[in-house]
């Protein structure tokens, strides 16, 4: 029997090849101030500091591969169109499920870091995507996505980042979910976004709220 994954140092570092076609395939990124995050090969997957204070839409097993809501990265290339670099593009998912893909990706993952690797040769990129949960006092999630030309000719493209941010209780997917989204109060920054909702509440009851859920670059 062959082994899909292997470890590729004494640090407890593996590596998978075409990770985006195991089933139920997720990580967890974590840290002791109460971040928690769980991300898949494709990026989609939550974070949050708790129950009631989830910055992208909670999920379950079954959603973390059947949901749009993702950590997504695109890059709008001259003369080709919109690439996912993390594989979500309708094109994209197209081939996967054709079995026409031609993208080689690989996962390489350690005690709480993930990185994956997608490569197009037809494009001529090839882009790194590192999500980490540093072990420090913040509830933050860090996301570094490196993009690599590796045609011979020059590449022009405008890279553009889409994460939704969800912002409330998961209990409010099933309770009060539109009226909770009209509570929210979005300021753009220079280099990001923040929403900070006016309320919390559900079945419990109705509080100030006085988190501010943000995404900047």
């Amino acid at each position: 029997m062959v082994t899909p994954w292997k470890f590729i140092d004494s640090n407890g570092t593996f590596e998978l090849a075409a990770p985006h076609h195991s089933s139920y395939l997720y990580f967890p990124l974590v840290n002791e101030a109460g971040m928690m995050s769980a991300i898949t090969p494709q990026l989609h997957g939550d974070a949050k500091a708790g129950q009631h204070t989830f910055l992208i839409p909670p999920a379950t097993a079954e959603d973390l591969h059947n949901t749009r809501p993702d950590r997504n990265f695109w890059f709008y290339i001259e003369g080709t169109g919109a690439w996912s670099a993390t594989g979500n593009s309708a094109v994209q998912n197209a081939q996967r499920f054709s079995g026409a893909d031609r993208e080689e990706v690989t996962l390489h993952a350690g005690f709480l870091w993930h990185k994956v690797i997608r490569q197009n040769k037809n494009i001529g990129l090839r882009a790194e995507i590192t999500n980490i949960v540093p072990p420090t006092s913040d509830q933050v999630e860090l996301m570094q996505v490196r993009i690599t030309n590796i045609s011979d000719h020059i590449i022009n493209f405008t890279p553009t980042a889409a994460i939704p941010i969800y912002g409330r209780s998961a209990d409010n997917l099933r309770d009060h979910r539109h009226v909770t989204s009209l509570l929210h109060r979005i300021k753009c920054i220079d280099h990001g976004i923040l929403v900070h909702p006016t309320l919390s509440f559900d079945e419990r009851g109705h509080h100030p709220n006085h988190l501010t859920y943000a995404v900047s670059a």
